[in-house]
């Protein structure tokens, strides 16, 4: 069973200048985040915080945000469409983002990468349909590298 570990200011501090240099925007809500011995990490309400994890065994909790990888932060669906939803009704803009049509979109939600230039450079893209975020994909060589869950991916989307 793995032990889940509170994020300290440091470490938070870190996860917002990554996601800032990626995405443009941290969200703003006073969350507690939490890491797993798997680099996923998880948000919560501060509240939460006042219970003692140490005398529990805790798997999972709150809301999976994202996957740290290093030098990179990987949003979560989840991850990016709050990331994307507090941005929106801020009225920040978002950096890295990539508008997709409904037919990418509907190759996106079968599981395939899609072919797209947008430059030399690695990076990790926020993905939209319409004025909806709809996940976080690895851009590299040309494709778009497909993260979307097995259990999100459907043929009836739009």
């Amino acid at each position: 069973m793995q032990q889940l570990t509170i994020l300290n200011t440091r470490d938070v501090k870190r996860l917002r200048e990554l996601v800032e240099k990626q995405f443009g925007y941290f969200p703003q809500e006073d969350y507690a985040y939490f890491k797993g011995e798997n680099e996923k990490i998880s948000i919560v309400s501060k509240d939460i915080v006042q219970v003692d994890f140490k005398k529990l065994i805790v798997d999972k909790i709150g809301l999976y945000f994202a996957e740290d990888m290093g030098s990179e932060i990987r949003l979560s669906k989840e991850g990016a469409q709050l990331l994307g939803r507090e941005a929106f009704a801020k009225g920040e803009e978002l950096c890295n983002v990539v508008d997709l049509s409904e037919e990418e979109l509907r190759t996106y939600f079968q599981g395939q990468e899609l072919k797209r230039d947008l430059g030399a450079e690695k990076k990790l893209v926020l993905l939209r349909y319409g004025g909806d975020i709809i996940g976080c994909a690895k851009y590299k060589e040309g494709m778009i590298l497909n993260f979307m869950p097995k259990q999100h991916r459907g043929e009836v989307i739009v």
